[in-house]
């Protein structure tokens, strides 16, 4: 939607003045050709990803297209109009004619700019580079302290602190202010922030070991390394309702006044009273780090939070701001009747599921992640982090988790009718699945797939989906679960690569499965797949990789290419469905597992298809497997 306005700005508005032009910059000396289709991509994507990152949540965008990586992230205490104007000031000054960090960087096939409120850069690579840790710049004030010991100590604690508590947040942003212990009661304001997806650790260890490396006698002062700054001043320079506290407790000298001499000796004196105050500061925050990584586990093991206290609903705020609820174990356990084989719904690979009735009658529905399982904490984060932020109608509803007493637990909403595949392949549950109710499945579930490739505020690739992982309300409507594999992927990436293949056999795509590629087209094989077994009620999954997981889909290849597809349905149907639906949705399933993926329609087209009989439906080719 912004794509055109975002581009015509890029090129024909006037710079706009940023707030102290750039701290750093970098250009590549490998270029470009004029007019090449790496300069239009490349224009394309500064346009989408300066546009994108002022709207997100976090203030941040990475997107990767044709070739070429961006990052744009602005800091978290920015308004979206001031994010949006340093982001196209960068723009501007990247792609300005020249070469040097005050010219721009023309036809340079990769280049970083650092402003004080936001960060720009594209590379020819699928990986950022600012991971480095190498110093890229720094800056002092003119004007030194009247006291420069006392006012170095002061800072000294303020950014340790900041460091440390900057680590730890959600957004990586910390500030603070404290008192300089002058005769005017002046204040030392301070930040620390880190790049979006720098690890705690990192983000700490970058932060503190730049304190040492300000120039803290000096009212002022700033240190950058590629993923993390550090700036203090004595006047506001932030946002400040972003402080938590606007005062510090005072700070006494060891050893009382420190004389003001201008000797050698002093100087020494001074210094070495700084350096050591600063090697105990860092060493005290790696103390307090661990303390508090000590802290948070003991609050997990006790989780004094209680399910009955919290509000269960789907559009719970908290949830939204991806904040996960801890859960008491004593209540999920009496909500269960201590995990009876009575409240037992099924097991899976990583454990038992389980109902529980809550002391008001509520039902819920506890997911008892086993200890040998092959899904542990990881996977159990993993699953927390997306389904707090994701909300949809056709996504199970999560509504906490608990680690406590070495137990693994998730809990969601309670869904009656439990999964797809408990009803799809019983020949007596399948009674209950007409035709009307799966055409309603196949279309809920595409519409889920939808929201998480497209239209929720983080794009998600499920990578196992598969019919154990649909469950269906009161209604019979498909809700998509388990969300332990899911993947993160950028609003414009064409494709990424693990190492570490995990998913079920028989609904991964062929370039996931064999080469470690995923992407929104792995997600639309497995819809195909899954829309073939709802079709014709036959099973593909098999961890064996037998011939039956190979039989359904040539199966339904042999009979489309004869001209008789219907035959593909399932008996149990007789002549209750509408045999247009039925092809359409047995062409639509053979078009998404195209071994090509390039060949498979977007999850969007494929809503498009299932909602209007105008739109025509290319043939397909012989399915993945098959060739």
């Amino acid at each position: 939607m912004y794509l055109p306005i975002s581009f015509i700005i890029l090129f024909l508005a006037p710079r706009i003045a940023s707030q102290n032009g750039p701290i750093y910059s970098k250009c590549s000396t490998k270029l470009y050709n004029s007019s090449s289709a790496y300069e239009y991509n490349l224009r394309l994507l500064l346009a989408n990803i300066t546009a994108s990152a002022p709207e997100a949540h976090s203030l941040y965008s990475t997107m990767y297209s044709f070739g070429i990586f961006g990052f744009a992230q602005c800091r978290p205490d920015a308004s979206e109009l001031t994010c949006a104007n340093c982001l196209l000031d960068s723009s501007s000054k990247l792609a300005a004619a020249g070469g040097s960090s005050t010219d721009g960087c023309g036809q340079s096939i990769s280049a970083v700019l650092y402003q004080d409120l936001c960060l720009l850069s594209y590379n020819n690579n699928s990986y950022p580079f600012f991971f480095l840790e190498r110093v890229v710049g720094s800056s002092a004030s003119a004007v030194t302290s009247s006291n420069p010991d006392d006012f170095g100590r002061r800072v000294v604690e303020l950014m340790g602190r900041i460091a440390f508590e900057a680590s730890m947040s959600t957004d990586k942003f910390g500030v603070g202010v404290a008192e300089a212990g002058d005769a005017q009661k002046q204040k030392i304001y301070g930040m620390g922030w880190c790049i979006w997806n720098l690890p705690i650790d990192n983000c700490f260890l970058c932060l503190v070991s730049g304190v040492s490396k300000l120039p803290i006698r000096m009212e002022g002062g700033r240190y950058y390394q590629e993923s993390c700054l550090l700036r203090f001043e004595v006047y506001m320079f932030f946002d400040q309702h972003f402080i938590k506290n606007t005062t510090s407790p005072e700070l006494h000298a060891a050893g009382g006044d420190v004389e003001n001499g201008s000797g050698d000796t002093g100087g020494q004196a001074e210094n070495g009273k700084i350096d050591m105050l600063l090697i105990v500061v860092i060493l005290e925050g790696v103390a307090l780090m661990f303390s508090s990584f000590v802290i948070i586990i003991l609050l997990l093991r006790k989780a004094k939070l209680s399910i009955v206290s919290i509000k269960l609903g789907a559009n719970d705020k908290e949830m939204g701001r991806g904040k996960a609820l801890l859960l008491n174990f004593g209540v999920i356990n009496a909500a269960t009747s201590n995990f009876s084989e009575v409240y037992k719904l099924g097991e899976g690979g990583f454990g038992p599921v389980y109902k529980g009735i809550l002391k008001d009658g509520r039902e819920i529905a506890v997911k008892r992640l086993s200890r040998t399982s092959g899904q542990g904490v990881v996977e159990l984060e993993n699953e927390v982090a997306f389904l707090a932020k994701l909300q949809h109608r056709n996504l199970v509803s999560l509504l906490g988790c608990c680690m406590e007493k070495e137990e693994k637990l998730l809990v969601y909403e309670f869904l009656p009718n439990t999964s797809l595949d408990k009803h799809l392949f019983d020949p007596v549950c399948k009674m209950q699945l007409d035709w009307g109710t799966r055409y309603k499945i196949i279309e809920g579930i595409a519409q889920g797939l939808l929201y998480l490739h497209e239209d929720s505020r983080v794009r998600v690739v499920h990578c196992d989906l598969k019919a154990s992982n649909i469950l269906l309300d009161s209604n019979m409507n498909p809700k998509i679960s388990d969300f332990g594999l899911a993947k993160l992927f950028g609003t414009h990436e064409a494709q990424r690569n693990t190492s570490r293949i995990a998913g079920t056999f028989g609904y991964m795509a062929p370039e996931y499965a064999l080469r470690g590629y995923f992407s929104n087209k792995s997600d639309v094989y497995s819809y195909g797949v899954l829309v073939l077994e709802i079709v014709t009620g036959q099973r593909n999954i098999c961890l064996d990789e037998s011939v039956d997981s190979v039989n359904l889909l040539s199966s339904v290849w042999k009979n489309w290419k004869e001209g008789q597809a219907l035959n593909a349905a399932d008996q149990s149907l007789g002549d209750r469905y509408k045999p247009e639906q039925v092809l359409r949705c047995l062409q639509i399933g053979l078009l998404c597992i195209q071994e090509d993926p390039a060949q498979r329609p977007s999850i969007a087209s494929v809503v498009v298809m299932l909602s209007s009989y105008s739109f025509m439906l290319p043939e397909p080719l012989i399915p993945a497997f098959l060739g």
